[in-house]
């Protein structure tokens, strides 16, 4: 039992600080900016690139998974992760930028659902959502870390050293993931063309790309919003923007386990789905103090959606245990792929029209990809 609390805690920690260096990058974008002379619109390239990095190597990584083991692929994509954010750092102009977080994103895409693999074998089966709502809690916990304080890094250390301080952290967890963690014992009892094909894998990575893209637009681009347009501090910009993240911590694990107990994952994807496209459409319209509540909203519906999303798998008999993380996968491939173009339509919508119009954006395209799950069996 205590084996297995280390092991979970090991996990956990290792999944905050690949946040860290998922989101590192845009608190920074106001000092990489005018340092090398790149506009807004050209920023907004940057998460796309490593979208769409995270996004083409989902299935790969999960067929590695499936044939050398969950530990092995994931370690391998945090060490490629670290690297590169350390050599994002160096960059000179935005190309470099560009190709050093398309890396990074392969690098996440290794991680992200091997490590669900780990994770999953350290719970009962019954539990499969609550360890989703722990697994997702820790990655807002490490986001909300890098959007609230990464900003004031950079400015008492410089954007570059900022940058090659969490990689150097990311190599450090990684390193002790790799001598503690178990390997999973999995049987090979599955065939993969039975998950590639699986239609409702593919339908729940569709429906829920709009709210991927339109979340994770929010969640990198509201502090850039804050300081340009409403002029607020710095200060309180990463306050708010970091309660997206940090409320998370309390969404996963109750997404997760009002899963566990009631089923009807498509109906709560649903309701969830349409109140985060409601809140998403309001941040414009918003006062200081309410848009402190809807960062709140969202973080909670949003993890609570991931939490619910990442368990559903488990509960479909034709896919095997070795296949589990290829499944999620596909899922967050199908997302992060048909998402990845939100960061860059919403900095360019904002940039030729106005703020107000990348918001309502967003909000719409969170509902255009729902109606797939009428088609979920």
């Amino acid at each position: 039992m205590e084996k297995r609390i280390f092991h979970a805690t090991s996990i956990i920690l290792s999944r905050s600080i690949y946040a860290l260096n998922w989101y590192n990058v845009s608190p920074l974008f106001i000092f990489i900016g005018p340092s090398l002379a790149i506009s807004l619109s050209q920023l907004g390239l940057v998460p796309t690139f490593f979208l769409i990095g995270a996004g083409v190597f989902q299935i790969p990584a999960g067929i590695i998974s499936s044939k050398i083991g969950p530990k092995k692929t994931a370690m391998i994509g945090m060490y490629i992760l670290s690297i590169f954010t350390i050599l994002t750092g160096f960059s000179w102009n935005i190309y470099s930028i560009l190709i050093f977080r398309l890396i990074v994103g392969i690098g996440a895409a290794f991680y992200f659902s091997p490590a669900i693999g780990i994770l999953k074998n350290l719970f009962e089966q019954r539990r499969v959502g609550l360890a989703m709502g722990f697994y997702n809690a820790a990655f807002n916990l490490g986001a909300g870390i890098a959007v609230l304080t990464w900003s004031t890094v950079a400015q008492i250390f410089g954007w570059r050293d900022a940058l090659i301080i969490s990689g150097v952290i990311g190599i450090i967890i990684t390193i002790e993931n790799h001598l503690t963690l178990p390997e999973p014992k999995q049987e090979k009892t599955g065939k993969l063309r039975e998950v590639l094909t699986n239609r409702n894998v593919i339908l729940l990575g569709i429906a829920l790309a709009g709210f991927w893209g339109a979340y994770f637009a929010t969640a990198q681009l509201l502090f850039t919003y804050l300081v340009k347009e409403r002029e607020i501090s710095n200060i309180i910009a990463g306050s708010i923007s970091s309660l997206i993240l940090f409320s998370g911590v309390v969404g996963g694990p109750l997404g997760g386990y009002v899963h566990d107990i009631l089923g009807r994952g498509k109906l709560l994807l649903a309701i969830l789905g349409i109140i985060s496209s409601i809140l998403i459409l309001s941040i414009f319209m918003a006062s200081t103090i309410l848009t402190f509540i809807i960062a709140i909203l969202i973080g909670i519906v949003a993890v609570s959606i991931f939490s619910i999303l990442y368990a559903m798998p488990a509960r479909y008999k034709e896919i095997s245990e070795e296949y589990i993380p290829l499944s999620i996968g596909m899922i967050n491939s199908l997302q992060i792929s048909i998402g990845s173009i939100a960061p860059f339509l919403f900095t360019y919508i904002s940039d030729k029209f106005s703020f107000n119009f990348g918001w309502i954006f967003l909000g719409i395209f969170v509902l255009v990809f729902l109606p797939f799950l009428l088609f979920i069996k």
